[in-house]
């Protein structure tokens, strides 16, 4: 013991050294989130004593343009956007150069939906199915509709006519190719791939593809044929795009010897919706409620893919495309948008109808199947069934 000291400076001593050791060990095992505000302020980032230096940053809202949705079934029925969609449609034939002015008029009937079909440059030429003057004319026409908020449907069917007219077997045909090049396609104008354009509220394969039976001028092919064509096809389309894909519109299936497996077909599940046309009596007597009654069983859309009110005299017995007055083809029309919701002989309202063919003439010319202000009692009842 030192001078000067006494037992009670060596205890008080003893405590304080006690007491320096103590804070010591204990900065040295703080956890970091302890660790001494002023050592980390002067020596950020320190061992494990100090927490990495970090800057908060605050949180950003990003805000993403949202995409259009597609057009899809829901039910028996079609959905947009979570809202019931029904198509009232039409065809464009003849009018894919003017798609402005086919746009507007179908805005004034109340149109939705319009069916590009033949829409070929050269009619029936197998050559002309992917050329650029078939397809950039398309390319327009979909982007006006676009622009428009009208959808689309793209009847493929004259692919299958071209390949009949050059010498081949349609149904036999692998479409995979042509499939591939419709939905790999880049629109000129809008700059969509079709595959993904939610313009495209449906394809249609074939619409009134020819019976095994020889109906329609024969498919030279069989049942078992026809079938595994609308397998593989309808399953391609699938693969390639979200855009719903159908059948296309049958006729014939009032003869029950057609040979056409629709029932089958319309089973499949890559066949979005059961299309049906209405062409004659026995369409509207005995397929309708056949084909009506067995998609209902499916809970399955069905849709009238085409009826007509042509100015005319009637081409057949039963013949439900012609008739004599601009008065007597609007009491068709009312007759088939009745049928589209729900009325005799159908079994349930329909997801919509496309009649042929939309196309504003000067005057109605006998025989014309054109639907327009030239017809001015059918196309007050097209405009009151779209309202």
């Amino acid at each position: 013991m030192g001078p000067g000291m006494n037992k009670k400076h060596t205890t008080v001593l003893l405590v304080l050294v006690v007491l320096v050791a103590t804070a010591a060990a204990y900065q040295l095992n703080a956890p970091a989130s302890q660790a001494s505000s002023t050592y980390c302020a002067k020596h950020p980032g320190h061992g494990k004593r100090c927490p990495p230096t970090t800057t908060t940053v605050p949180p950003t809202t990003t805000t993403m343009a949202k995409s259009p949705p597609f057009v899809v079934v829901c039910g028996i029925g079609l959905c947009l956007d979570g809202q019931s969609f029904v198509v009232k449609g039409a065809t464009a034939y003849g009018q894919y150069g003017n798609p402005a002015s086919e746009i507007a008029l179908a805005k004034s009937a109340g149109i939705n939906t319009i069916e590009l079909v033949e829409f070929d440059k050269d009619y029936h030429t197998l050559s002309d199915t992917e050329s650029a003057d078939t397809w950039d004319r398309v390319d327009a026409f979909v982007a006006a509709a676009q622009a428009a908020s009208e959808h689309v449907i793209l009847n493929l069917s004259e692919y299958g006519q071209s390949l009949q007219a050059a010498g081949d077997n349609a149904v036999t045909t692998d479409w995979g190719p042509y499939l591939s090049f419709v939905a790999h396609r880049v629109n000129t104008v809008s700059g969509e791939t079709y595959a993904t354009d939610p313009t495209i509220a449906m394809v249609e394969l074939w619409g009134e593809i020819p019976a095994p039976d020889g109906d329609g001028g024969g498919c030279s092919c069989t049942t078992a044929q026809m079938q595994s064509f609308f397998t593989n096809t309808l399953a391609e389309w699938h693969a390639l795009s979200p855009v719903l894909v159908s059948s296309g519109g049958f006729s014939y299936l009032n003869d029950s010897g057609s040979g056409i497996p629709w029932q089958a077909v319309m089973s499949d599940p890559d066949d979005a919706t059961c299309d049906m046309e209405i062409n004659s009596t026995p369409d509207l007597d005995t397929t309708t409620p056949a084909v009506t009654s067995y998609c209902g069983g499916l809970g399955k859309p069905w849709f009238l893919s085409a009826w007509s009110s042509c100015l005319g005299s009637s081409q057949f017995s039963g013949d439900l495309d012609h008739f004599p007055t601009d008065a007597a083809m609007a009491i068709h029309a009312t007759q088939m948008y009745a049928v589209t919701r729900g009325g005799q002989p159908a079994s349930y309202p329909a997801m919509g109808t496309d009649f042929w063919n939309l196309q504003a003439d000067s005057s109605e010319a006998s025989g014309s199947c054109d639907i327009g202000p030239q017809v001015p009692d059918t196309w007050a009842a097209v405009q009151e069934a779209a309202a």
